[in-house]
């Protein structure tokens, strides 16, 4: 009966865990909670070395860390809870504490394992035990980008101007004394997430903005090149052409290979951003924009700006393929012509050897038959003065046989050294 039952897939278990990956902190119903995102160096490897300076802070600290699939490791100090998580590109770092806690860097979470990684985003959540934000926590954000919305239908509220304050932190209040504890858990959950991916999904703009410069002049100087196909009608000058859309090629290439990942990287987290968003069922109030509008607004024309490059960089690839393929037709096609003159003259040439040859083949004919003939005579001067015959005519009958002779040995001759 055992072997009826069918073998495990290779990867179940590595999907069964993935269902129970980066599992929701549970946390009370009021604390301070911070979080960091460290984008990890791009060379690989970066992101595994940090993971084992992080694995020999916890075995100073006496425990032993395996590696999970999850790649979320949680553990406790006497003041706070705190939990790393490795993401593909960036590692974040939060932990929760009493909300009266003003320590915004403490010593005791880990923070030199994080090595050569760079700060990307940090934010403070407070979670209070009111239901609605409290009044006297409006001064202390910015009226030009507020934001306060209730969220999960009414029964919370939360409040932020995404303005960092001196310790580069940005600041949200988060009033869910409506909520279930595992509601608010797990609403506290989409907030830090909407703050992380808000951060990395727009990595890729300042570098569109910058690569904005490069393409333009790629794009010009392809415009010139193309200009320039119809003067280029000697070999000399279409493979100066030629050399031209290469170099634009690699360029462009290498252009595309390092704003590739990068925008498709933004596209992923802009869909994450936006998943978090409506999962926090946002309802606006009068007093300042839902996260949602206040983010989409300056978030999508980022990712706009991005795809915008990323379109651009593909026409522009396409066109140089396209005007590579034109001139290597061109030049194929003037080869041919000038293979096809080459061809034609050395027919020619063969033609004049042919009828050369055939020339001195019957001048030759004609001067070993004259030899020949004189040999003859010698040969028989004798002869025809004891029979009394003319030596003339003897030599004059003689000539066509001797001509004739000549010419089939020259012929011979000729086939014998003709190839098969």
């Amino acid at each position: 009966m055992t072997s009826l039952i069918p073998q495990d897939h290779p990867h179940r278990r590595a999907v069964m865990e993935e269902v129970h990956a980066r599992p929701v902190q549970i946390v009370p119903d009021a604390c301070r909670v911070r979080r960091l995102v460290l984008v990890m160096p791009g060379e690989p490897g970066a992101m595994q070395n940090a993971f084992d300076r992080f694995a020999t802070f916890r075995r100073a600290a006496g425990m032993e860390l395996p590696q999970s699939a999850s790649r979320q490791y949680s553990f406790a100090t006497p003041k706070r809870d705190v939990t790393w998580e490795f993401h593909t590109e960036f590692i974040t770092i939060t932990w929760r504490s009493a909300i009266e806690d003003g320590e915004n860097w403490p010593d005791d979470i880990g923070l030199e394992a994080i090595g050569d990684g760079t700060l990307i985003g940090a934010m403070r959540i407070d979670v209070i035990t009111d239901t609605s934000i409290p009044e006297r926590l409006l001064p202390g954000f910015n009226l030009a980008s507020l934001c306060l919305s209730d969220i999960e239908g009414g029964k919370a509220q939360v409040i932020t101007d995404f303005v960092p304050d001196a310790a580069r932190f940005t600041r949200m209040e988060f009033a869910a004394g409506g909520l279930t504890t595992l509601r608010r858990s797990i609403l506290l959950r989409r907030l830090l997430e909407v703050e992380t991916y808000r951060s990395m999904a727009l990595l890729g703009l300042p570098l569109a903005r910058s690569a904005s410069a490069d393409l333009r002049g790629m794009e010009t100087e392809l415009s010139r090149v193309i200009d320039g196909l119809s003067e280029a009608t000697s070999p000399a000058s279409a493979q100066t052409v030629l050399d031209a859309l290469h170099g634009l090629s690699v360029r462009s290439g290498q252009l595309s290979e390092r704003l590739g990942y990068r925008f498709a990287a933004g596209r992923a987290y802009g869909e994450v951003l936006r998943t978090r968003l409506m999962g926090l069922r946002e309802q606006g109030t009068s007093r300042g924009s839902t996260l949602t509008h206040y983010i989409g607004n300056r978030v999508d024309p980022g990712l706009a700006t991005c795809a915008a490059i990323e379109q651009r960089l593909s026409v522009l690839s396409g066109k140089i393929e396209r005007a590579i393929g034109l001139l290597n037709v061109r030049i194929g096609v003037d080869m041919q012509v000038q293979n096809a003159a080459l061809l034609d003259n050395i027919a020619r040439t063969a033609r004049s050897q042919f009828l050369l040859q055939r020339t001195v083949e019957g001048l030759s004919t004609i001067a070993i038959s004259y030899y020949l003939l004189g040999i003859i005579s010698y040969l028989l001067a004798g002869p025809l003065t004891q029979l009394h015959w003319d030596k003339t005519m003897a030599l004059s009958l003689a000539a066509p046989f001797v001509v004739l002779a000549v010419w089939l040995m020259a012929r011979a001759v000729r086939r014998a050294h003709e190839p098969h």
